[in-house]
């Protein structure tokens, strides 16, 4: 595959991932999503292994 046709594909992937991200709102948190994050958070560094 030539170097246009690489530069093509990507510049076409990237207006479809813009065009996603502006086309599909953002799913807010829920207050379970929060709760883990709090969890981890509140975890010394490194005790998750």
């Amino acid at each position: 595959m030539s170097l246009r046709a690489c530069l093509v594909l990507a510049l076409l992937a990237g207006l479809a991932g813009l065009s996603l991200r502006v086309a599909v709102p953002v799913t807010p948190v829920d207050q379970d999503y929060r709760d883990v994050v709090a969890f981890y958070r509140a975890m010394p560094a490194g005790a998750g292994h």
